[in-house]
């Protein structure tokens, strides 16, 4: 009975928790529940029905008022009587998705103890409208069999942020009915009110009931359900204690804010909060543009943990590119309290600790639940299944590196959350080196779909005029094709010109590449090999200084067919002329494995190793500040790469006041310049040189040198 329990006058979120001191303990004993509220929700029609158990087992019953806003003529269209099956019909749908949308167990549970109420007839809901504004109050009735009740009243709506005790800052007050002077003076009102309100009778109100059909829709939809397990509430406690028990480790994430990041006091800049604000000001949707080496890693954490402090409870998924991005990021997330599940290896080692981790996050045995997958497990038919359990409205997905996500098979796989955040500097460009993606306005489609447009932007100008990136200094170095390599190459373009004049698109989606593909890809890898560009090399490891021998990253193209030295000839040739010239270099493709390139980069940092030889891994997210010097050998009129390359080698780090970029710029063979074929590869090569020309603190004595060799138009 109500009365067998000590309540107290006023609950106050920070003092009690209203959820579990109050309101589940006061509605098991109860076997009447009139309750009013401003707001319709589906965590109010889940909340609503948290506890009931006992009610449905005593053969109690439960009303229900919501408020719902109207305008003057939707107002005086319900007064005057006339036709307002559209509002029948809006309300009916809300409740219908609702009750169909339902995810996880406990929300399953107490949606299905209301429809079987709404079936049965145990449970009747009314709508209360106003002329002007809602209405807006919040009254609660619970009674007992012996007749006792409990009438509160306050701030609190039955919603999450209400009643959540790290939410909302919310208050009610409790009038028992055996206190009969208190009850008389300040319960009794609140009984006569709702009755009024209920009845239709309440003042510049008007109260509707929900029509008899929608009873009956849902009556059918149930068809032979039979009445809930009533136990459930008590079998799922045991179930979150034993999670609680098992979730009790040293790596339980308990996010935070650091005062303290890489030695030095953290502090958020100017504008990664601009780039927040806009992206929650977008609900909580959008993409940031944001430079490479400007912090988007952080940017995103720091945003999470401040949505995490703010609603108290948070599934994170972070979705990344591979596996060395995902370490970095585990790195990152360490820095602020945060141990995720790492999806990124053998099945086996993550699936059943995870499956556990969303159990226990469902039933509320823990509050945060962190994630970095790669984008292979982030499609695979186990891990969605697994990501379909969390609920939309509290969980978060990054997409890092988020231009991979508007292909077609990845877009499918990505999880309709409520918060989404798209991360890259380069979001609508190319992954192509010599032609533009098939299509590009379905990936950019796609991408806007999914993540909304891009809120926020902030360029490499931005950041190195901030000091937020290092300066740099840019050095162009013209290597011309051989007789025979230009020979190839007017053929190769030749060839290309027919297919597109005869309308011959890239292939997309197919195993097989287009001719067109074929051909673009071969003549991409002739310029990636030109001949010329090893001597070229040669002779400039003689001029470097000791300085710019030091942590160097060499950006190799692939290599051409297997009868030309495979997949890596460019990069063993590159090896080999280093190694003669008594540099200490190493490999850094993805022909290692995760610990083999751990151990490299480890020793790349402490100076073992004078430089990395590469192709693509190190184009995206992987952090490696102490890099001073940077050799484009691969002649990319990708700009997603060479921006991304550029961008490697601009982070911070103490000692380093400027960057040292060599560009080797691949001309046509003296005599060859004035051909269609040669003023194509000029141009298209000048597109790289003048972007990279623009920032550079160099810019004047480059121009003069280029007009000189009269690469200029």
């Amino acid at each position: 009975m109500l009365r067998d329990t000590t309540w107290k006058s006023v609950y106050r979120t920070g003092e009690d928790d209203l959820l579990k001191d109050f309101y589940l303990k006061a509605l098991s004993e109860s076997v009447r529940y009139d309750r009013a509220v401003g707001y319709f929700s589906s965590e109010l029609i889940t909340f609503a029905s948290s506890g009931i158990s006992e009610l449905i087992r005593s053969g109690g019953r439960m009303r229900l008022v919501i408020g719902h806003p109207l305008d003057d003529d939707e107002y005086a269209a319900i007064k005057d009587g006339h036709s307002v099956s559209w509002v029948y019909d809006d309300l009916e749908q809300m409740i219908v998705d609702t009750l169909e949308g339902s995810r996880g167990p406990v929300a399953s549970y107490r949606l299905s103890l209301l429809t079987w109420m709404l079936a049965c007839g145990a449970l009747e809901i009314k709508f209360a409208f106003r002329k002007r504004g809602m209405y807006h109050e919040k009254i609660g009735v619970m009674s007992d069999s012996s007749g006792d009740s409990l009438v509160f009243q306050g701030s609190a709506n039955e919603t999450i942020n209400a009643l959540h005790i790290d939410s909302n800052a919310e208050s009610i007050s409790v009038f028992p009915s055996w206190k009969e002077e208190i009850f008389e003076a300040y319960g009794q009102p609140f009984i006569r009110g709702f009755d009024s309100l209920w009845g239709g009778h309440q003042k510049d109100t008007l109260t509707v009931s929900m029509p008899s059909e929608i009873y009956e829709r849902i009556a059918s939809n149930v068809g032979e359900l039979e009445k809930p397990d009533l136990d459930f509430e008590e079998k799922l406690a045991e179930s979150a204690q034993l999670l609680a028990e098992v979730q009790d480790s040293p790596e339980q994430s308990h996010p935070f804010v650091p005062e303290v990041l890489g030695g030095r006091p953290f502090v958020v800049r100017e504008h990664q909060k601009t780039a927040l604000t806009k992206w929650r000001a977008n609900e909580y949707r959008g993409i940031l543009k944001l430079a490479t080496g400007s912090g988007k890693t952080i940017t995103a954490i720091y945003g999470a943990v401040k949505i995490y402090e703010a609603f108290g409870k948070l599934a994170l998924v972070i979705a990344v590119p591979y596996v060395e991005l995902a370490i970095q990021w585990v790195s990152n997330l360490r820095d602020f309290g945060i141990y995720p599940h790492r999806c990124y290896d053998s099945r086996k080692n993550w699936y059943d600790r995870l499956k556990l981790d969303i159990q226990a996050f469902n039933v509320g045995a823990r509050n945060f639940l962190p994630i970095v997958v790669v984008n292979k497990t982030l499609g695979s038919e186990h891990f969605v299944e697994l990501l379909s359990q969390l609920p939309e409205v509290r969980t978060l997905f990054v997409g890092d590196e988020c231009h991979r996500h508007g292909s077609s098979k990845l877009s499918q796989a990505l999880p309709p959350v409520s918060m989404r955040l798209g991360l890259s500097a380069t979001p609508f460009r190319s992954d192509e080196d010599e032609i533009d993606s098939p299509f590009p306005d379905d990936a950019k489609r796609r991408l806007e779909e999914y993540y909304g447009a891009v809120v926020d932007e902030y360029t490499l100008s931005d950041a190195i005029n901030d000091d937020v990136l290092t300066p740099y200094t840019y050095h162009v170095h013209i290597v011309r094709l051989t007789d025979e390599e230009q020979e190839q190459y007017e053929d190769l373009t030749t060839r290309i010109g027919h297919l597109i004049s005869r309308g011959e698109v890239p292939s997309s989606g197919s195993n097989q590449p287009s001719s067109l593909t074929m051909l673009c890809g071969e003549r991409s890898r002739l310029l990636g090999s030109a001949g010329n560009k090893i001597p070229a090399l040669k002779a400039l490891l003689g001029e470097l200084s000791d300085e710019e021998r030091a942590h160097a990253l060499f950006y190799c193209a692939e290599g051409a067919s297997e009868d030309d030295g495979g997949e890596y000839r460019n990069i063993d040739r590159v090896s080999n002329i280093l190694k003669a010239a008594s540099w200490r270099v190493s490999h850094f493709t993805s022909k290692e494995t995760t610990s083999e390139r751990k151990s490299l980069m480890r020793s790349f940092l402490s100076g073992g190793i004078d430089g990395l030889v590469s192709m693509k891994v190190l184009d995206e997210g992987i952090d490696i500040p102490v890099c001073r010097t940077a050799f484009i050998l691969a002649s990319t009129k990708n700009p997603r790469q060479y921006v991304q390359r550029r961008g490697r080698i601009l982070r911070k780090y103490p000692g380093k006041d400027r960057a040292e970029i060599h560009d080797f710029v691949v001309a046509p063979c003296l005599g060859w310049e004035e051909t269609n074929a040669g003023k194509g590869l000029m141009k298209s090569e000048m597109e790289r040189v003048y972007d990279f020309m623009e920032l550079a603190l160099n810019k004047r004595d480059i121009y003069e040198a280029l007009e000189t060799e009269g690469f200029l138009a």
